[in-house]
């Protein structure tokens, strides 16, 4: 079987996704508007990939991205073809796409603050996927509205350093979060 990694070059194949799977795959509150994508979008700061099988999309990772700094925001694979290796496939394409240059960041929910083992579990495997298949943990972590994430980083060339990732998450942030939720649901420490 051959998968390709392409750009979605449509935002109607980005609504679609929405629409279809990523309501499925996010619960409510991990989900912004779609309204919110689509300017991000139109302003060139949202990058959307899908993992194809011919037409079909088997994965996808959308990504916010300023400059040369972007944030993996959406990442999944169709849930009737998890635990196949799409997931590393899509990952190691990305790599393709993404400029060298790019500080790709990943939040990963810290499994040291789940709720319960079940979700230690989960956010255990969540957090040993990414680094099974390149990312780098930093030693930074954040918190963004009431969640705990720690900080993962891939680079394509040369590793990024915690004052350069901190840096460039911040600024993301701070692209699209409103002053008023910037100042009191988000914050990033070492």
């Amino acid at each position: 079987m051959t998968y390709v990694t392409r750009r979605l070059t449509d935002f109607s194949q980005v609504e679609n996704l929405y629409k279809s799977r990523l309501k499925s795959d996010f619960t409510e509150d991990e989900l912004k508007p779609l309204s919110s994508m689509k300017e991000s979008w139109k302003e060139g700061n949202y990058d959307c990939y899908g993992l194809f099988d011919r037409e079909e999309i088997l994965g996808y990772a959308f990504f916010v991205s300023n400059g040369d700094n972007c944030l993996l925001d959406y990442f999944a694979i169709k849930e009737d073809r998890r635990n196949e290796g799409l997931g590393s496939i899509l990952l190691k394409q990305l790599a393709a796409c993404i400029e060298k240059e790019k500080c790709v960041i990943v939040e990963v929910e810290d499994p040291n603050q789940a709720n319960s083992f079940d979700d230690k579990t989960l956010r255990n495997r969540r957090l040993q996927f990414y680094l099974r298949n390149g990312f780098m943990e930093t030693t930074l972590k954040s918190s963004v509205f009431g969640v705990s994430y720690r900080l993962l980083d891939v680079s394509n060339s040369v590793p990024h350093s915690a004052r350069n990732i901190r840096a460039a998450y911040i600024e993301l942030y701070r692209s699209i979060l409103p002053e008023e939720f910037f100042q009191t649901q988000f914050s990033v420490s070492n």
